[in-house]
């Protein structure tokens, strides 16, 4: 690959990033060591230690680990239990989360690190976030066990928007995360999110083809339409 198509792959997922629309969603956070649990109204959804609720479900490198392996990964703060995390020492160190219309979701973020990065999804994957270090407080604590680098996150969807997902990238050792818990959206949320502009543009362009297929099937065989003449 040479370098100009490196500067523009690059080029391209920095464009990505930028283009998510930040106000799509709100995020806080909490200082875990033990696990602060589920927000009030949150459901627990998805464990590593019990199958999934209906309609979540995984896709990707996940992993799953009970403990701290030295050097490969981490168990979240005073986390007795199986978690799961994505690694770059995997063959693919990215995992997304699927689930059900969503108006919130949250789950406990063990030992923050700058190579941890995630992406919040609406629907049809389109991206409403994007989350790492630089747009969270962890405190000014270095060590793993300590409540400001493990951290129950809450991200909650904005006027007009559901969460369909989270996908996770570790870009360095590992991205440890456990006990997600949710809050459904109602059914008008869930049908009723806003379409982004460029959606309006490509709804209008397909409505105004569809109109000219139409409108062609209507000419009868062998009379100029639009200066063309009509070939079945």
């Amino acid at each position: 690959m040479t370098r100009h198509m490196l500067a523009a792959f690059a080029f391209a997922a920095v464009a990505m990033i930028a283009s998510a629309d930040a106000g799509a969603v709100t995020v806080s956070s909490i200082g875990g060591a033990p696990d602060p649990g589920p927000r009030p109204g949150e459901e627990l959804v998805v464990t590593f230690d019990a199958p999934s609720a209906p309609g979540f479900r995984w896709s990707g490198g996940l992993a799953t680990a009970r403990g701290t392996a030295r050097g490969l990964n981490t168990a979240p703060a005073m986390n007795r239990s199986t978690y799961g995390y994505v690694s770059s020492r995997n063959r693919d160190p990215v995992a997304t989360l699927h689930t059900p219309a969503l108006s919130s979701i949250s789950f406990y973020w063990g030992t923050m690190d700058s190579h941890n990065w995630m992406w919040v999804l609406g629907p049809d994957e389109r991206q409403l976030a994007f989350l790492h270090l630089g747009n969270l407080d962890r405190g000014n604590e270095r060590f793993a066990g300590g409540p400001g680098t493990n951290r129950r996150v809450v991200i909650t969807a904005g006027p007009g928007e559901t969460i369909r997902g989270l996908r996770f990238w570790a870009r360095g050792a590992a991205f440890e995360f456990d006990d997600f818990a949710a809050t459904m959206a109602s059914a008008a949320a869930a049908a009723g999110a806003v379409p982004e502009p460029d959606s309006w543009a490509m709804m209008i362009a397909g409505m105004g083809l569809i109109g000219l297929v139409a409108r062609r099937r209507r000419t009868p065989p062998g009379i100029i339409s639009d200066d063309k003449v009509n070939i079945l």
